[in-house]
């Protein structure tokens, strides 16, 4: 049975998502998002914090075996680890607002050129019921974008299982690409296109 369609607006222009970015840019921001989006809390202990013994594990010579120390050098299982995470918060890693709005630009545009972003057409979902949000959204896991919509409509939005909620303002590179498909709302695409501005309206050189 084949799943229905996102019922979608022809009101706005999708085509001014055309911006080709540099793809080093966008695997940059992402793993900007990726490594910002967990505390550095990671902990190994090294040879001096690991509770074992402190006497050699045989004497020095005599054995025919290679000299060893303690039974806690990091050659051996169990042993402390060189260089490993020290459970500290490293400095935040950041991208200027310029290549944070080009990476968002790049990776919308791309979702157009494979045909993975459209408008929804909201006037579809009537009396904000959850019957109608599926019947307009169709059965296909994907994002919707939103900016400032009615509540009651969101609420019926989130409903559906296939559906992950994001807010245009709030929206960034990261967020885009784990969307198999992405989905705005009228007002969602008036205020990306503000965000965009400077991006969009740059000569290119």
């Amino acid at each position: 049975m084949a799943t229905k369609k996102v019922q979608t607006t022809t009101t706005q222009d999708l085509s001014i998502f055309n911006k080709e970015v540099s793809p080093s840019l966008l695997a940059q921001a992402i793993y900007v998002y990726q490594e910002n989006s967990h505390v550095g809390v990671s902990k190994v202990k090294t040879r001096g914090e690991i509770n074992l013994t402190k006497h050699k594990v045989y004497k020095q010579k005599g054995t025919g075996n290679a000299r060893h120390g303690a039974k806690s050098a990091p050659i051996f299982v169990g042993g402390g680890v060189v260089f490993g995470p020290r459970g500290l918060d490293l400095k935040p890693k950041s991208l200027n607002k310029k290549m944070k709005i080009k990476a968002l630009l790049g990776a919308l545009s791309l979702y157009h050129k494979e045909d993975r972003l459209s408008i929804l057409d909201t006037a579809s979902i009537k009396d904000s019921s959850t019957k109608s949000a599926l019947k307009s959204l169709g059965a296909d896991k994907l994002s919707l974008v939103h900016f400032q919509e009615d509540p009651k409509t969101l609420k019926a939005i989130s409903n559906l299982d296939n559906i992950t909620l994001l807010s245009a303002n709030r929206l960034n590179v990261y967020k885009v690409v784990q969307s198999p498909k992405l989905v705005l709302t009228p007002s969602a695409y008036t205020h990306l296109i503000a965000r965009l501005k400077s991006v969009l309206t740059a000569k290119s050189k």
